[in-house]
């Protein structure tokens, strides 16, 4: 038994997770949790709830069937268990210790892919997450809709190196920009966000305080041009000029304006502090915002995050918490393999051999 546990895909995958090096706070926090739940350990739930998550399983009743399979018990050390218990195993499971799990999972990744002002960026965006407005009154934000929003910092070097860093929960009413203090956080790095976040104080606060931003302006905004920076331009772009927003009850400091033009004639204006970049270089990192959208899909669509387990707040914000421990975990596969294989495939053998041998899931990744 042990050395099919050791020897897992399953295993391999979770074992990236250290608890035992957690803080004194969630090392206490667990003991606490196991000494009341003597059937289903800490470990155990965690295990039973990323692999439910990565699995797409449906409800707590899919999941409790799903220990008929012997593999599964073997991994979690849990024979079987009703998913009423599960539901009261999961409601009680304190986010800030997922969150440091998540941290602990984060700073593995960034120790061995060590991102730096030139070779990342940081794209921030939200997602809205529907709930039930019967069974979740506490996230309602309109008359017949509940939600949640999941405001995140997604660091992008490459189309196959990125992955989630920064993170916040918030009822879905919240706006997107008061979330900009909490996501910003390094200086002399560049973030990139749409125009939800446009707000000229917190641009200028930024750019006192040393971060770099890229982001759209909106086609009411007054533009006060102040020079032309390029003599010569490629013909996607038309215009390059040092600018200021705003009117005359505030003004911005003097940033820099590109204006393109798509293959269909649209134009599109793109704000920056950046000027060591070229045009190109500045409307090529906008477009790498189109990234973290198609996070934001693969979460809702390949990883459980459109079935919620529980009606609590804590409950749904748990999920959400697990959900991205478990793109790190994959990510960590796709670090360690060195492959070329997506994110999205490395998950898709993960499934067909999640109990079998290492050796099975690791021959179709690693490079021959």
């Amino acid at each position: 038994m042990d050395k099919y546990k050791t020897n897992s895909a399953f295993n391999k995958w979770f074992s990236a997770i250290k608890l035992e090096n957690l803080s004194v706070y969630s090392k206490k926090w667990i003991l606490d949790y196991n000494s009341y739940r003597k059937k289903l350990s800490f470990e155990s739930v965690l295990k039973l709830f990323l692999y439910v998550i990565n699995e797409e399983k449906e409800s707590l009743r899919d999941l409790s069937t799903s220990l008929i399979n012997e593999s599964l018990q073997i991994e979690t050390d849990v024979t079987t268990i009703s998913h009423t218990q599960l539901s009261r195993a999961f409601n009680v499971l304190e986010p800030k210790v997922l969150e440091e799990i998540f941290q602990q999972l984060l700073e593995k990744v960034q120790h061995q892919m060590k991102p730096t002002k030139r070779n990342s960026l940081y794209l921030i965006d939200s997602s809205t997450f529907s709930l039930s407005l019967k069974r979740h009154k506490w996230a309602t934000f309109r008359k017949t809709k509940s939600g949640v929003k999941l405001h995140l910092n997604y660091c992008y070097m490459e189309d196959a190196t990125m992955y989630p860093t920064d993170f916040t929960l918030t009822n879905a009413h919240k706006h997107d920009v008061t979330q900009l203090n909490v996501l910003v956080n390094q200086p002399e790095t560049t973030y990139v966000f749409d125009r939800g976040y446009l707000d000229f104080e917190k641009m200028d606060q930024m750019h006192w305080d040393g971060y770099f931003f890229v982001t759209r302006i909106k086609k009411n905004t007054n533009v006060h041009v102040v020079a032309t920076l390029a003599s010569s331009l490629k013909e996607e772009i038309l215009r390059d000029e040092l600018v200021r927003l705003g009117s005359k009850t505030y003004l911005t400091a003097n940033f820099r304006l590109v204006t393109i033009q798509d293959k269909s004639g649209r134009a599109f204006q793109f704000i920056t502090n950046r000027m060591d970049c070229s045009s190109k270089e500045i409307a090529d990192m906008y477009h790498a915002r189109w990234q973290i959208e198609l996070f934001f899909k693969h979460i809702k669509q390949h990883m459980t995050s459109k079935t919620f387990f529980s009606h609590s707040e804590k409950g749904v914000h748990n999920q959400l918490i697990l959900t991205l421990i478990s793109a790190l975990l994959t990510f960590l596969i796709k670090i360690e393999t060195n492959t070329k294989q997506s994110v999205f495939q490395i998950k898709r053998f993960f499934r067909y051999l999640l109990f079998r041998p290492v050796e099975c899931w690791l021959e179709k990744l690693i490079p021959t």
